[in-house]
């Protein structure tokens, strides 16, 4: 094997050796994200509230799938890395290479006077190219200084859920105002009758009916008093009795059935002094 080969075999080793340890920070530093994230939003919570069997313990799962998450990110982030053209990336960084190392790599089974001349100048011309030069250590610094940022970040949150992550409670509370289950409270009206009807209050219609010439509001006020409970109602008990019938004359007067045909005896001003009497009772 020509000696360039050799060189440029060891070139490309260092330079995918970079590529997997981006790969891996990258990893680390998303899926340090996604941990912190799940450990915010109490995912603990939801998995025990869910239907569904889960055979093993629910704290594995969300860091299995922070784990899952960053993989897969990192992976479409370095999909393209096996992809790159090494050779081609070499003579953008070293001019003096350019086409040489393609040229010298293309005919690196022929051997001719030209050709060997071309394959000793690019192997004394990969002696400057190391992959410290084509992947730069600056870049791989910082890019390990955000990941341990992260990674310290979540070590915080991940030793004191109870400060970072959202209480039971609140998560409760936000369930119900969306779902509407907190506003089913019954609420009981308080204040006098009177003021039913107006702001605040029951709106209702007051219903009037006249009697004798007075207008009467006949209007019942929801949850206003005690109600009653029928119970043990039959077919043969609390039957009402039907009243005879009286004339108009006398209603009101509180005369049983017995005393009518002793007050049609009465004079015309005494049946008008009982018709009054009974209306005044009526009002008090």
């Amino acid at each position: 094997m020509d000696e360039f080969l050799v060189k440029l075999q060891k070139l490309k080793s260092g330079i995918f050796s970079r590529m997997k340890l981006l790969f891996l920070l990258d990893m680390v530093a998303i899926f340090s994200i996604f941990f912190s994230i799940f450990i915010i939003i109490n995912m603990e919570y939801f998995l025990n509230k869910t239907t569904f069997y889960i055979p093993f313990p629910v704290s594995f799962i969300p860091p299995a799938l922070a784990l899952f998450i960053g993989a897969g990110i990192a992976f479409l982030l370095h999909r393209k890395d096996r992809k790159i053209n090494l050779y081609l990336l070499i003579e953008k960084k070293f001019s003096e290479l350019k086409e040489k190392l393609r040229t010298a790599y293309d005919n690196r089974d022929e051997s001719n006077i030209i050709l060997d001349a071309l394959k000793s100048e690019v192997s004394e011309g990969l002696d400057k190219v190391s992959s410290e030069k084509i992947l730069t250590t600056g870049n791989l610094i910082s890019r390990l200084v955000i990941t341990i940022i992260f990674l310290s970040g979540t070590l915080i949150i991940a030793q004191n859920p109870g400060t970072y992550a959202i209480p039971v409670q609140t998560i409760e509370d936000i369930g119900k105002t969306i779902t509407g289950n907190g506003n089913n409270d019954i609420q009981e009206e308080t204040g006098n009758p009177e003021e039913f009807g107006k702001a605040g209050g029951i709106e209702t219609k007051p219903k009037i009916a006249t009697i004798e010439g007075k207008n009467i509001d006949l209007t019942i006020f929801p949850g206003y008093e005690q109600g009653y409970e029928l119970k043990d109602v039959s077919q043969t008990q609390n039957q009402f009795i039907k009243s005879a019938a009286f004339p108009v004359d006398i209603l009101g007067s509180n005369v049983s059935d017995g005393g009518y045909s002793l007050l049609m005896k009465k004079t015309e001003t005494e049946k008008q002094l009982i018709n009054k009497y009974a209306v005044e009772r009526s009002q008090i």
